[in-house]
């Protein structure tokens, strides 16, 4: 056998996948960590951002400035609360967000007939003409019956909103009522229900004086306002003008100034809440921590596989030695480890295509290939070390050399020949070596370094035992 000379290591990305999984207590704590550092990094930041902005004391700030540039703040902020107002107006007014160029409107004509009459001859009550005229504009303009349309019809607006969709306008006797309805297919329903309430409003108000109510048009007609798009165009206008000034202010504003008028904002009622809401743990960002943590511990546990200095296989006697693996031997811990079961499921799950055997039964199998070998080679006594021999597992050992001596072979041991002579004369004399290395302790190149030292000492290698 030539001398070992260092070899590339294949990397098995099965060995790879487990050796990570395994590591899961570590995964979990790392996720764990890092979860809580960078959620409390940002809750921190936050909080001291939350401070700051609490801690700002207006009033020393104001005493800094000249009146005329107070007076330049306080223009600043009206101005940004017209722009507020126009802006959540145009955005919430139901009436506003309709096609203004095919606006549907319903329009009904009443004349109120009244049964008063003058009479010169005699003495005369007074007229009540005009008190009928102004409870019936009265009612179709309350909220009765906005609420009563808004039900009846089905309509997807409140009262606030529909308020803004009633036009009612008088002349003389009669009233003209228009009404624009959100939903075109339901203008027959809400012409329906005004005509149905004013009826029963007819009865009432016979008690202010004897009349009728006469409907003399009516119509359902989809129409172009063009005074609701000249108003909305003016509030656009209004909007950008008043923007303009704003930006003028603040570009003349110092930033004294410019602090106080974001002070006031945040302190403001009418100003978004969450500006002065309290911060508090964020979850998006422990999440985010978690997962960097993962991938972190699980880069960190690759490299340290792929760069490993100690055996990670008992296969790789093989590969990377050319040398002959007798067996090997898994070693149970007797410590155990906290929820250990979840370990065991996943080697179960790993080995699901091995047989498991007992620690005597593997070591019965490899006594048995030691003894064939030897009988096949003549030999009667071997020698047995290894580079990490001194911390081997003892009751191992005991039980390889009960097995041997039982087939008849003389078993000597002793510690690593590179480093101990008496060992390695011992070794020597004997010719006969069995390795005995160990997963994750044993080091490549101590292994090739004893390796190189029996062939030089032309010593019969039988071949390797790793304990796992």
């Amino acid at each position: 056998m030539g001398t070992q000379e260092k070899m590339e290591r294949e990397i098995n990305l099965l060995d790879l996948f487990w050796g990570i999984l395994l590591s899961w207590r570590q995964i979990i704590c790392f996720g764990v960590i890092f979860a809580i550092l960078l959620g409390g990094v940002k809750y921190v930041r936050d909080i001291r951002a939350y401070q700051s902005v609490e801690n700002v004391d207006i009033e020393e700030k104001e005493q800094e400035l000249t009146e005329d540039e107070i007076q330049q703040v306080l223009n600043a902020r009206n101005l940004l609360s017209r722009i507020k107002e126009y802006e959540e107006y145009l955005a919430n007014s139901a009436l506003m967000q309709m096609n203004l160029y095919q606006k549907p409107v319903v329009e009904l004509q009443y004349y109120v007939d009244s049964d008063y009459t003058f009479n010169y001859t005699q003495e005369n009550q007074n007229d009540y003409s005009n008190d009928l005229l102004t409870m019936y504009t009265s009612y179709i303009l309350s909220g009765e019956m906005s609420t009563k349309v808004i039900d009846v019809a089905g309509l997807s607006v409140n009262q606030a909103d529909f308020s803004e969709f009633w036009s009612v306008s008088q002349n003389g006797n009669s009233i003209m009522l228009k009404v624009t309805c959100p939903e075109e297919e339901k203008m027959g329903v809400v012409a329906e229900t005004i005509k149905t309430q004013l009826s029963k409003k007819e009865a009432e108000f016979q008690e202010i004086g004897a009349h009728k109510l006469k409907l003399m048009t009516e119509s359902e007609n989809v129409v172009v306002d063009n005074s609701l798009v000249d108003r909305r165009n003016s509030i656009s206008s209004n909007i950008a003008s008043f923007g303009t000034q704003l930006n003028n202010l603040k570009a003349n504003m110092s930033d004294q100034q410019l602090a106080l008028l974001v002070s006031e904002q945040e302190e403001s009622e009418e100003e978004d809440p969450q500006t002065l809401e309290k911060p508090g743990i964020s979850f998006k960002f422990m999440i985010l921590g978690a997962v960097f943590g993962v991938f972190l511990i699980c880069i960190w546990l690759a490299c340290k596989m792929i760069f490993a200095v100690k055996l990670q296989n008992p296969d790789e006697i093989r590969t990377i030695y050319n040398t002959r693996l007798l067996g090997e031997v898994e070693i149970q811990s007797e410590k155990k480890r906290f929820l250990s079961v979840i370990d065991d499921k996943l080697l179960a799950i790993k080995n699901r295509r091995k047989k498991k055997l007992t620690a005597k039964q593997q070591v019965s199998v490899i006594t048995a290939n030691i003894a064939l070998s030897c009988k096949q080679q003549g030999i009667a006594c071997i020698f047995m070390t290894g580079s990490e021999f001194e911390s081997a597992d003892a009751t191992i050992l005991a039980m390889l050399k009960q097995e041997l001596s039982a087939q008849g072979i003389q078993v000597k041991e002793g510690g690593n020949i590179f480093y101990d002579a008496e060992s390695l004369k011992q070794g020597t004399e004997i010719g006969n070596i069995l390795f005995i290395e160990q997963k994750g302790q044993s080091i490549y190149d101590e292994i090739s370094n004893e390796l190189n030292l029996a062939n030089e000492q032309k010593n019969n290698i039988l071949g390797f035992v790793v304990l796992v």
